[in-house]
């Protein structure tokens, strides 16, 4: 499955809405048997390093839990892993990405390879 951005509105926030839709996307990946799900993910407070360091040094720092970035963070959190990174994802005027954005990849720990029995639930 691929995902794409999504946003909750600003008064609506931090009320897990945002991960009551991302478990939607997990709960049909597993119900369709898929890999996984890859996305792309704006790494948004990149703008905070002032252009001081890379998006790679900045992404492997919020991997590493070094940096805190409000959107792969929470992504990383629940299961992601970072694929690579990709530059122009927004436009280079993006005032907090700087432009760039990463593929993750979230696969799904109840995959079962087509010819293989699946487990009853």
């Amino acid at each position: 499955m691929y995902g794409v951005e999504s946003a909750v509105h600003p008064a609506y926030r931090g009320q897990g809405i945002g991960s009551r839709l991302m478990e939607a996307r997990f709960q049909v990946v597993r119900a369709l048997n898929l890999r996984g799900m890859v996305a792309g993910s704006a790494i948004m407070d990149y703008h905070t390093t002032g252009g001081q360091i890379s998006a790679e040094q900045y992404v492997q720092e919020v991997i590493g839990g070094q940096r805190f970035d409000t959107n792969l963070s929470k992504q990383l959190h629940k299961g992601f892993q970072v694929h690579n990174l990709i530059p122009d994802y927004l436009e280079d005027d993006d005032e907090f990405t700087m432009g760039w954005g990463v593929t993750i990849v979230w696969h799904n720990p109840d995959y079962q390879p087509y010819g293989e029995e699946m487990p009853m639930k």
